[in-house]
C-alpha cells in the first residue's frame, strides 16, 4: 500500500513539474496583447507644428527615449548599471538636432502633470552630459519666432555696410 501510495504520489509530482515547464514555455514564446496609441497628445502635437515651423534648418524628433540621448559613466558596474535603470524608462518631449545629428537642445513642454523637483533632476542628468534643455509651458506657448530665439539664440546681426569715408580710410591704409 505503502509503495502504491509512493508511485501516485511521484506521478502526481511529475505531472505537475511537466505542466510547469509547458506552462513557462507557453509564457516565453507568448507575444503580449498590445494597441497602437498616439505618439503625441493633441497639445504635443499642436506645439509640435510651432517648433518644425520655428526652426526648418532643424530635426525635430518627439518622445526620444533619454537612453538614446545619454549614458551612465561611471566606471563601476554595478553604479553604471543603476544609473541606466534611473533613466530606462523615461522620454523627453522633443529632440532638436542639426542636420548633422548633433543634438541642439531637449525641449519640454510643461504641463500640470510635469513636477518641478523631478523636471530638475532630469535637466541635471541631461546637463551633466552637456545638452541643454529648454522649457516652455503649455498654457502659455510662444510664438514660433520666440521659439527659435529662446532654442537658438538670437539672429546673428548682418554686417552694416560701412560709410563711404571709413571704407576710403581703410583701403588708403592697405
Amino acid at each position: 500500500m505503502k509503495i502504491l501510495l509512493a508511485l501516485v504520489l511521484f506521478a502526481f509530482l511529475a505531472f505537475i513539474f511537466v505542466a510547469a515547464l509547458a506552462n513557462g514555455a507557453k509564457g516565453k514564446s507568448r507575444a503580449g496583447a498590445y494597441r497602437r496609441r498616439k505618439l503625441m497628445t493633441e497639445n504635443e502635437l499642436e506645439f509640435f507644428g510651432r517648433l518644425v515651423a520655428a526652426l526648418p534648418d532643424h530635426y525635430i524628433f518627439p518622445q526620444v527615449a533619454m537612453s538614446a540621448l545619454i549614458e551612465a559613466a561611471s566606471s563601476d558596474r554595478k553604479l553604471a548599471h543603476s544609473d541606466r535603470l534611473r533613466i530606462a524608462q523615461h522620454c523627453v518631449d522633443y529632440v532638436v538636432c542639426t542636420h548633422a545629428g548633433e543634438v541642439v537642445a531637449v525641449v519640454e513642454l510643461d504641463d500640470r502633470t510635469h513636477s518641478r523637483a523631478k523636471d530638475q533632476l532630469r535637466d541635471s542628468r541631461l546637463e551633466q552630459a552637456g545638452i541643454r534643455t529648454v522649457r516652455f509651458q503649455s498654457r502659455s506657448k510662444p510664438t514660433p519666432a520666440a521659439i527659435r530665439v529662446t532654442v537658438c539664440g538670437p539672429a546673428p546681426v548682418a554686417e552694416q555696410p560701412k560709410p563711404a569715408v571709413e571704407a576710403a580710410a581703410e583701403s588708403a591704409i592697405v
